[in-house]
């Protein structure tokens, strides 16, 4: 066997272990929750001025490559990677055997990992994740533990991914509610993000009333801060995680059937799941409004995901879906690039 047969065989196992399309969500939530301090009330009415987005362009990079959101992502990757491979080593015994035209392979079932290594895998990368958890803080260690709880509960037992509409739940707040908290407790418990946020609303403050800057007004911006929770893309971004699992079940609908599960796709079937889809990402895009009409970005993104989600209701065929997973996944890909370009 040649070194470039080796090499693909490795590349491969990896691709299936990591199944980077599922991981990208939870890290993408998590930095959705960091950064939604600037979608808060207090700030989002700043956002007209245009010193004040080059501010908060500078501030999110600055916080997004500082040492502490970088130990953090690699917690919420060890997390993610342990609950994939909870879902890995459990399906192999039921849905995946009934899997084989996906782009991702089950590694036991093809028999290229055996389910010990995986399942070693799955508690090494929980067990590391809480260990750099803790490098963060306690607070951020519950919500990591927290995730293996649902993630445990939906995957294995009691096989909550079977028992629609319990599986659209779990698997909701297992991908974007913590995810999301998460990042939000980060950002305002780290040093680097409290005094960015302080600094950055100084600073406006300051440019706007350069004369009455006091001690006074500098508690009020801490307790701006510590106050402004984004409840609205809290909840709109929910909902289209939500929505976002009705494709990824609907992809997994003859599997699930053949191994006796009863997911949403199964209940509704397949055109319906897809519809509730498109309904809660429109109920997502209706609580998330205004901070669309401040960002252009924003909104087209959301129009993007809306049509893949329409797309794919269309023809819902097994292609299809699996091509709309990976075009939502690249739009997040994009957004997160084109914002740190246009910071560039």
């Amino acid at each position: 066997m040649s070194g470039r047969m080796i090499l693909s065989g490795y590349l491969k196992l990896a691709y299936n272990l990591i199944r980077p399309v599922f991981l990208l969500i939870p890290l993408a939530y998590f930095l959705i929750g960091a950064l939604s301090t600037f979608a808060s009330p207090a700030l989002l009415s700043l956002s007209i001025f245009w010193f004040f987005r080059q501010l908060a362009k500078f501030v999110i990079f600055t916080f997004a490559l500082s040492h502490y959101s970088l130990t953090s992502y690699l917690a919420v990757f060890l997390a993610s990677l342990s609950g994939c491979n909870v879902n890995t080593y459990v399906d192999s015994r039921e849905s995946d055997k009934y899997a084989y035209w996906k782009d991702y392979h089950n590694p036991i079932v093809e028999g290229i990992a055996s389910p010990k290594d995986v399942l070693h895998l799955s508690i090494a990368s929980a067990i590391l994740s809480i260990i750099v958890g803790f490098m963060i803080s306690f607070l951020f260690v519950i919500i990591i533990l927290l995730g293996h709880i649902f993630s445990v509960t939906y995957s294995y037992k009691p096989r909550l991914k079977g028992k629609a509409p319990l599986d659209i739940v779990w698997n909701t707040i297992g991908l974007a509610t913590l995810p999301f908290i998460a990042g939000y407790i980060i950002y305002l418990e780290s040093p680097e993000g409290f005094s960015l946020s302080t600094f950055l609303l100084s600073a406006v403050y300051d440019t706007l009333y350069p004369s009455e800057i006091s001690s006074g007004h500098v508690l009020l911006i801490i307790y701006i801060i510590g106050k402004s929770f984004p409840l609205n893309l809290f909840l709109g971004s929910n909902l289209m995680g939500a929505a976002f699992y009705t494709l990824t079940v609907t992809l997994d609908y003859e599997a699930d059937k053949s191994s006796g599960l009863k997911t949403l796709a199964i209940s509704l079937g397949k055109k319906r799941c897809l519809l509730l889809g498109v309904i809660l990402a429109l109920m997502g895009g209706a609580t998330m409004f205004n901070a669309m009409m401040s960002n252009i970005q924003f909104t087209l993104t959301f129009l993007s995901f809306l049509f893949i989600l329409v797309w794919a209701l269309l023809n819902p065929n097994r292609s299809r879906l699996w091509a709309s997973i990976k075009l939502i996944a690249l739009l997040l890909m994009a957004c997160f690039l084109s914002e740190i370009l246009m910071f560039l």
